[in-house]
């Protein structure tokens, strides 16, 4: 279920979403593993959902699975279907249970959470969008990988502009540092009445 708070101001979104635009040549899951692994060293909490690829399967396609970062819980996201499977390839209920590790990554209030990915099923209303939605309405600062061609459709959601963040991870980890940083002095002014 759906937090009944509003979205963000645009202006927040993009001080606290950072998307990370890629193409099928670039290694978006090694660059996010990363960042992840030096915004922990850096003291800050860190929850969601890391894809990665594994075997080729009959079709031709790599296997696509889930890690949670906090717990390493692996979860295998698609569903074989044989060599002349074409269509989308994700398991329904691999994806409501990948939706549900989210939810519990927004409800432990981490510094950062990460969503493995903004892809087609959230494209056209479906997929994770409920749970990218109470990520950006929560305290954390959120990392979202996107393929290029759906950029358009994850700024129509946001209702704007994200942060483009460079496919680098230490430029990804120094940007969630900042936007942290700045969302821990706001909400610390917030209550101090500031």
């Amino acid at each position: 279920m759906a937090t009944n708070q509003p979205m963000p101001a645009l202006s927040d979104i993009a001080a606290k979403v950072g998307v990370l635009p890629y193409d099928a040549d670039v290694a978006v899951d090694a660059i996010l593993g990363e960042a992840v692994r030096r915004v922990r060293n850096r003291g800050m909490t860190v929850g969601g959902l890391l894809q990665r690829t594994g075997e080729r399967l009959s079709n031709g396609r790599l296997s696509i699975w889930l890690d949670d970062v906090g717990t390493g819980e692996t979860l295998r996201l698609d569903q074989p279907r044989g060599p002349g499977a074409k269509d989308c390839i994700v398991d329904p209920d691999a994806l409501a249970h990948a939706a549900c590790l989210l939810r519990r990554v927004i409800e432990q209030r981490q510094d950062v959470v990460v969503v493995n990915r903004f892809g087609y099923a959230e494209s056209v209303g479906d997929g994770m969008r409920a749970e990218i939605a109470d990520a950006i309405c929560s305290d954390a600062v959120v990392l979202i990988a996107v393929r290029v061609s759906r950029l358009e459709g994850l700024e129509r959601f946001l209702g704007g502009a994200a942060t483009v963040l460079p496919l680098a991870s230490t430029a990804v980890a120094d940007w969630v540092e900042r936007a942290v940083s700045a969302r821990r002095q706001g909400i610390a002014g917030q209550v101090a009445g500031v």
